[in-house]
């Protein structure tokens, strides 16, 4: 079986060097190459080594991928779940990590990675839920955040409502409280020539997102 190991910054590169061909030795495996990058960036994606490890798993030039320690690899958890998926789902290449006794070969690895990928979803939720909630907040206080939302428009930094807008937001909760579909709702209002925020057509789901917006909670529906 042969192994390839890539080796970015982080303590000794000598230090991981050792560790990798101890580890090696005593699993039977063939240490074919290793990559060494010390390079001063945040970027993961700025990697020439890490690039050049992918194009070999792709290839199939070995069978086990060994690290030293996970963050060697990648110090951000999604990237490291995305090079995992990548590496073992994709080109069926086994993953090491030596220091926190991670190896896909037995089942505690296998539940290793399960773990990470929970994780990494639960952080990238996180992320998405703090952030909606951050804009929410500020869009309650008028305060700018990216494009104002159907109904409204910018006046010095802060929000205010746009009449035409909000009367057609009025007809829009108006048609669907009375059952019409998001589909047939936007099929009105482009026969009726009326235009989306920047004066395109709609599509069901510009009409969902100005129908279920928070910002339109107050308006009354203008059924008819």
């Amino acid at each position: 079986m042969n192994s390839i190991t890539p080796q970015p910054k982080g303590f000794s590169i000598a230090e991981q060097k050792s560790m990798i061909e101890k580890y090696a030795e005593q699993n039977g495996l063939d240490l074919i190459h290793l990559y060494s990058e010390v390079k001063n960036t945040n970027s993961d994606l700025q990697h020439p080594e890490l690039e050049k490890i992918r194009q070999a798993a792709h290839n199939g030039e070995f069978d086990v991928l060994v690290i030293a320690r996970l963050d060697r690899l990648t110090r951000n958890i999604r990237y490291l779940n995305a090079l995992i998926e990548e590496f073992c789902n994709k080109c069926g290449i086994a993953f090491v990590s030596i220091e926190e006794k991670l190896d896909t070969l037995n089942d505690r690895g296998k539940m290793a990675l399960n773990i990470i990928d929970i994780v990494t979803k639960w952080d990238t939720k996180r992320i998405s839920d703090r952030t909606r909630e951050i804009i929410a907040k500020k869009r309650e206080k008028g305060e700018r955040v990216g494009h104002a939302p159907f109904g409204y428009t910018y006046s010095n930094k802060k929000l205010v409502e746009v009449p035409a807008e909000k009367k057609i937001v009025r007809i829009i909760k108006g048609k669907r409280n009375s059952g019409l579909s998001y589909h047939k709702i936007a099929r009105m209002l482009n026969e009726d020539k009326i235009g989306s925020k920047r004066g395109g057509i709609w599509y069901a789901e510009t009409v969902k997102t100005v129908f279920q917006s928070p910002m339109h909670r107050e308006d009354e529906a203008a059924v008819g």
